[in-house]
């Protein structure tokens, strides 16, 4: 695990190879457009050379501030995270039980379709220290829903797995207009929402 709450370490504007500000181009800013270029080309149209000519900078200069274009997308990736556990956690705020649950999944829906190439990027992001702090934190948010269910820690990593697993297939079918043969996605969601919160239900009663 496509929405906050930053965790140390997990910051992108906290550059981790080459600091500091040059002729007005920063870390933060980079990210800022990578993940424009992102929403505009995908995931296979984010360069250098794009992100350099959207700044109107060399490519030298962008590298005065990162080591290549891995470090790009690794932070961009973190970036996504930030923002899908901080959507999850602002959407089940103050909300219990099966309202919880059903908002938890909507906002990881959200975030996907209003970010899909983000969401491929983080699938794919080089694996870094930071990159996994901001993932934890992610799948923390999800677990702390699942806690306030009253489940053990045990059958928390359980139904955390088969929630991303699904949620996951679904969504990434969703944005890649993979789903054939159904006319209203939306109820497709609700049924699974359905089968989730049934599931949940039936290990806190049992």
């Amino acid at each position: 695990m496509a929405s906050g709450a930053a965790t140390p370490g997990a910051d992108a504007s906290k550059p981790v190879g080459r600091p500091g500000r040059k002729g007005g181009v920063s870390v933060e800013r980079i990210v800022d457009v990578a993940v424009d270029v992102l929403a505009d080309r995908g995931v296979d149209g984010l360069t250098t050379a794009e992100i350099a000519r959207r700044l109107k900078v060399s490519q030298p200069t962008l590298y005065s501030h990162v080591s290549n274009l891995n470090e790009i997308r690794s932070r961009t990736a973190i970036r996504g995270m930030i923002e899908l556990s901080g959507r999850v956690r602002g959407a089940v705020r103050g909300l219990e039980g099966d309202e919880a649950l059903r908002a938890m999944a909507y906002a990881y829906r959200g975030f996907v379709r209003d970010h899909p190439a983000l969401y491929m990027l983080q699938q794919r992001a080089p694996s870094t220290p930071e990159f996994w702090e901001a993932a934890n934190e992610a799948a923390s948010a999800v677990r702390d829903v699942l806690r306030a269910q009253g489940l053990s820690e045990e059958l928390i990593s359980h139904v955390h797995l088969v929630f991303r697993t699904s949620i996951h297939g679904f969504v990434d079918q969703e944005i890649n207009d993979a789903i054939p043969d159904v006319s209203d996605v939306d109820a497709s969601f609700e049924l699974f929402l359905r089968f989730f919160i049934d599931g949940v239900s039936r290990l806190v009663t049992d």
